[in-house]
């Protein structure tokens, strides 16, 4: 079992890991990082197609994560057309810059007598 190939033996151990394997997602940045290697490096895209697992911990994703994230995730299969990806990226820059532009800095004004 996994929690016994990562060294745990005890029921609280086994809970750690199944919250893991629960929860395991990428963050909002490793999403962004990955979708910009897969628009950008054509050596990763190509990594990735064969042993996604293994492009994934190159790109810094934790292996605790990469372990736990869903069999389907990790499949080697044909990636979509780097247009795709380009557009992907393109797109979260645009929504993160809206949500950036609609933020307002606050600021204080002191007043003199």
């Amino acid at each position: 079992m996994l929690y016994r190939s990562m060294g745990f033996a005890g029921s609280s151990e086994r809970a750690i890991v199944e919250k893991y394997m629960s929860d395991a997602a990428l963050t909002l940045e490793e999403s962004r990082r990955l979708i910009h290697e897969l628009a950008t490096n054509d050596a990763f895209r190509e990594r990735f197609e064969e042993k996604p697992a293994a492009a994934l911990v190159e790109l810094g994703i934790p292996f605790h994560v990469v372990v736990n994230l869903k069999a389907t995730c990790l499949s080697p299969r044909k990636l979509a057309s780097k247009k795709v990806f380009e557009d992907a990226n393109r797109s979260m820059d645009d929504d993160i810059a809206q949500r950036c532009a609609g933020f307002f800095v606050p600021s204080v004004a002191i007043k003199r007598d």
